[in-house]
């Protein structure tokens, strides 16, 4: 074992969790809705690991992944739906409720209500959805937690499942530049690199390669981007309008949030987006400290970390937007 990895997480809840998955033979590993690389990374590589131990294991997202992690070993197999619900054990990986899990868990609700369930997360609040709750909210990723985990329970690791568990902690850091990076989780990417993994891998597809059209709606979201309070708030958005004068898809607009969050003098970013159902918005939001992006988010039953966060809003985005940005604007003013 590595030595700043081990008797992390309590001895009594890895044994819990390993006699959960020992009898186990088919697994359901599930990732939540809107994914991103830590869910899906953490999802496939712990699918990797389990399956070196002879265990049948379907990942299933509510969504399809994004296309920037087609590099993953084993991305095409994740699939939409439980189908016939044949499993020993369902894993849930970086989510603090089953709702999180989007349709998976309405379609399939009677089923997870009553299954063995294995709860993995590192999320600010989660009290945890499963019979076993592995819950670590200073671990930089859950990707990061699951790499403690396979040291302490000795589960066998691979480079397929090295590759996805550091593309968590590389997309859930952005490449270690976030504050939740701590020496532990530069200890577990390191472990991971031994297997044959390269950081470029990763960093390439997600951070520096862009379609045309992705780059053309970055572009019209900055232009469309207003600040308030001396600059330190800003905001922009996007709407089905917007994606067709760029030629762009949903799955574009990742981190736009984060790209508003680079201007200068800025400590508050949000980015309200509304696709589909003119009755949602969906909220992420960005904060630099001392502002708290997952207590913010919390109020709309949202949630995430610290200086990442998101939530859904059952408002019009002509009625959402003006009503969270002012509400934004009370919290930097200390109202």
């Amino acid at each position: 074992m590595e030595s700043g990895l081990h008797d992390q997480i309590n001895a009594a809840l890895v044994k819990q969790a390993m006699a959960l998955i020992r009898p186990a033979q088919h697994i359901a590993l599930l990732a939540h809705e809107h994914p991103d690389g830590d869910c899906i990374g953490s999802a496939l590589g712990m699918a990797f690991m389990l399956m070196a131990l002879g265990k049948t294991c379907r990942v299933v997202c509510a969504d399809p992944p994004p296309r920037n992690l087609s590099f993953l070993p084993g991305i095409e197999g994740v699939q939409q739906t439980l189908d016939d619900e044949q499993f020993d054990l369902v894993i849930a990986l970086d989510a603090s409720e089953m709702p999180r899990f989007g349709s998976v868990y309405t379609r399939h609700q009677t089923f997870l209500d009553h299954a063995a369930i294995l709860n993995i997360d590192h999320h600010i609040g989660n009290g945890g959805c499963g019979q076993v709750n592995i819950i670590d909210e200073r671990a930089s990723a859950t990707a990061e937690l699951l790499v403690v985990f396979q040291q302490q329970a000795d589960l066998p690791l691979n480079r397929e499942a090295a590759l996805c568990l550091l593309t968590g902690i590389i997309t859930d850091t952005s490449s270690f530049q976030f504050t939740n990076t701590t020496p532990r989780t530069l200890e577990a990417a390191a472990l991971l690199m031994r297997h044959d993994v390269i950081p470029e891998t990763i960093v390439q597809p997600i951070y520096r390669t862009r379609p045309l059209a992705q780059v053309r709606l970055q572009a019209l979201a900055i232009d469309n981007a207003r600040t308030a309070c001396d600059g330190r708030l800003i905001w922009s958005h996007a709407t089905d309008e917007t994606l067709q004068a760029v030629g762009a898809t949903p799955d574009m607009d990742d981190n736009l949030s984060g790209v508003l969050r680079d201007v200068e003098g800025v400590q508050v970013a949000a980015f309200f987006k509304n696709y589909g159902d003119p009755t949602t918005t969906r909220l992420s939001l960005r904060c630099a400290e001392p502002y708290n992006a997952a207590k913010f988010c919390q109020r709309y039953d949202g949630g995430g970390h610290a200086r990442a966060a998101g939530a859904t809003i059952k408002l019009p985005l002509n009625e959402a937007m003006p009503f969270v940005v002012k509400e934004l604007q009370n919290m930097m003013s200390g109202a």
